[in-house]
């Protein structure tokens, strides 16, 4: 046999048939299988829109067995799928829906260029119809394969309409094949409409949906379109392997099918340390025992929370020691192949030898132990730990590796964490994207790598950032929108009690005890959500909730923003309900002792007003606790100097006959 690895452009490019054998399964992937798959082509996408792909990404195996035909002249050659079919069926759909997406934004050269991957051009001597394309599937698969190779988008929803359910095809679909192309259709249509799903421009200057001209968006659209053609075929690889004439297909089939379990990155890793370290004479058990053997704990191979693409805790470890270590950018998808660029960059070794090597990750498990609460070995990690779970925000931990690694005073580290938990909930709060924070924060690595981590080196690279995707937003920017934002909205979830948990804690005294935070805390809206004539206008009559009273749209934005929102336990949360002020009022007074909810007792009324007046008492709260860069304003005006209420409309009179 012989084996090679091959782009998948060159995989499909060369003029033959891929013919799936009769006694193959159809076509199964489902979306645990289809989500990874274009989470690689979305990041390889990324990255080609970026200008920074380092390493191609290998998509598996393809076990091929050539048919008679390859010596025949004007005759397609056909090879036999032995292996693989799933995966080259996965490209050509696809390829196929790309193409449809392509064509609604009239991106011909494109659409011409998808279909050479698809299709074949029949030579002379070709009888089977079929010939002219690139895979032919099993019979139980073929009818909706030709038609969603051959069909347009519109046409493939009008008949094949039976088989959708409202917007899509359902998951319990007789055909995979058909979910899989409606489902990549529609993110590949996202990803047109709005970039990678994790990503934004570094400039500014992308055009805006209502204002930018069709030519400016039919560019960009063209653009992503681009990149996700390149990074499928340019940038994914497949091992192709090729038998001979006296090789066993069947054999070779249920030997790479077997039940082994799968090889992670990191076992890679430690082979190519371990193999490394024999070739300098090194005792190999001892360095193993002290130095890897902790990682062999199940605890590293249980999946990261909150942690994407979803991997084990040891593959993201080690993503964020090289991210720390670097200051670059990590592929997760080529951690083995990042590794090693590390370890042996250009064929030089980094470390004098691989007991350095060793103790460098032995040097950094401790913080990441302590930021996942396996460990306490740092109070400031430990603290930034739960923020960050909180928020759910795991691209930071490079950075806590950096400053845990500084040799930086305590206070200073704290000072340098909260700095970036105030950048954190002021965004969120104040509504700017989070969806540039990874890139974000390998910027500020970088920074830390180049300069070293310090609060001072913090806040100089702050000042460099202006643009919306990443600017550290102002005192009266952040002001502003906790009186009048929906951060019930904004930062929703545990991210919104973490926030009312802090303005608690800044809400007391110091003769006040220390307690930690109680479990089962809910958020609870003191005007309800669904508010009804017990819950008066402060300025006219009452106007139903779903009627078209400017009011009406001012009062469903402030009851989420942080003046109306509050901390309760399950129970009295549901108790309160919808009930009115007066009622909750009482039972608050009765059941709960947290010292933001002593500001009901004194009031005799709740709207929009006292929503406002809270909420700028919780703003003065909330610049204190999470402070903003150096030198921006303090004192700033009562906000109500800038606010209204919107007043109730005039009402019309009748024209006259």
């Amino acid at each position: 046999m012989q084996a090679d690895d091959l782009l998948v452009e060159t995989v499909l490019a060369e003029a033959r048939r891929f013919m799936v054998p009769l006694y193959q399964r159809k076509y199964q992937w489902g979306d645990a299988r289809l989500l990874p798959f274009w989470e690689d082509v979305e990041a390889k996408a990324a990255e080609v829109l970026e200008g920074n792909n380092k390493f191609q990404h290998y998509m598996g195996a393809l076990i091929l067995a050539p048919l008679t035909e390859g010596t025949q002249i004007a005759v397609t050659p056909r090879v036999q799928v032995v292996d693989g079919q799933q995966r080259l069926t996965t490209f050509q759909l696809f390829l196929a829906a790309l193409r449809e997406v392509a064509r609604v934004h009239s991106v011909d050269y494109l659409i011409e260029q998808v279909e050479g991957y698809l299709f074949n051009q029949p030579k002379a001597k070709d009888t089977d119809p079929l010939t002219r394309f690139k895979l032919t599937p099993t019979p139980s698969d073929r009818d909706i394969f030709v038609q969603l190779m051959e069909d347009e988008y519109p046409e493939v929803r009008r008949s094949l309409g039976r088989y959708y359910w409202g917007s899509g095809v359902p998951k319990n679909t007789s055909y995979p094949a058909l979910r899989a192309y409606d489902l990549f259709y529609k993110w590949i249509t996202e990803f047109v409409a709005n970039g990678p799903s994790d990503w934004e421009p570094e400039t500014e200057d992308e055009p805006d949906a209502d204002d930018a001209s069709e030519e400016a968006i039919l560019g960009l659209a063209e653009q992503r379109l681009e990149a996700l053609l390149r990074a499928i075929l340019e940038q994914m690889k497949l091992v192709v392997i090729t038998l001979g004439e006296g090789d066993d297909a069947q054999v070779i089939f249920e030997t790479l099918n077997s039940q082994g379990e799968p090889l992670l990155a990191m076992d890679l890793v430690r082979n190519n340390i371990f193999q490394r370290a024999e070739k300098q004479s090194l005792e190999t058990e001892a360095l193993y025992e002290k130095l890897w053997g902790p990682f062999d704990a199940p605890w590293w191979k249980e999946n990261a929370p909150f942690a994407r693409p979803k991997r084990p805790r040891i593959d993201h470890f080690l993503a964020h020691v090289l991210a720390a270590e670097t200051g670059e950018s990590i592929a997760m998808r080529e951690l083995y192949a990042e590794y090693r660029a590390f370890a042996v960059p250009k064929g030089k070794t980094r470390f004098p030898n691989v007991e350095d090597e060793l103790n460098l990750l032995q040097l950094h498990a401790p913080t990441y132990r302590t930021l996942e609460a396996k460990a306490n070995d740092n109070p400031t990690m430990a603290w930034f730990g739960r923020k960050l779970a909180a928020w759910q925000v795991t691209t930071i931990y490079p950075i806590a590796f950096q400053i845990a690694a500084s040799g930086l005073p305590q206070e200073e580290q704290d000072r340098v964490a909260n700095l970036l938990y105030s950048y954190l909930v002021r965004r969120a709060v104040s509504g700017l994207t989070g969806k540039n924070l990874n890139k974000l924060f390998n910027a500020i690595a970088q920074h830390f790598h180049e300069q070293g981590a310090s609060y001072d080196n913090l806040v100089a690279f702050f000042r460099t950032r202006s643009g919306e995707s990443s600017r550290f937003p102002s005192n009266k920017e952040f002001r502003r929108a906790v009186i009048l934002k929906p951060t019930y909205h904004l930062a929703p979830g545990e991210r919104t009690k973490d926030i009312l948990w802090e303005l608690e804690l800044a809400s007391r005294s110091k003769f006040s005890e220390d307690t930690q935070r109680p479990n089962r805390l809910w958020t609870e809206h003191v005007l309800p959500q669904s508010w009804n004539e017990a819950w008066p206008f402060p300025n006219g009559p009452y106007a139903d909730r779903h009627s078209g009273d400017p009011r009406v749209e001012q009062r469903n934005t402030l009851l989420h923003a942080l003046g109306n929102l509050t901390l309760m336990t399950d129970a009295l949360n549901i108790s309160s309900g919808n009930a009115s002020f007066a009622d909750k009022r009482e039972k608050y007074d009765e059941h709960t002792t947290l010292f933001m909810n002593k500001w009901f007792s004194k009031r005799e009324k709740w709207d929009e007003a006292e929503i406002v007046e809270r909420g700028e008492h919780l703003s003065r709260l909330a610049l204190k606790r999470w402070e903003g860069l150096p030198g921006d304003e303090v004192d700033l005006p009562p906000f109500s100097d800038e606010h209204t209420l919107v007043s109730a409309p005039t009402p019309q009179e009748d024209s006259p006959a």
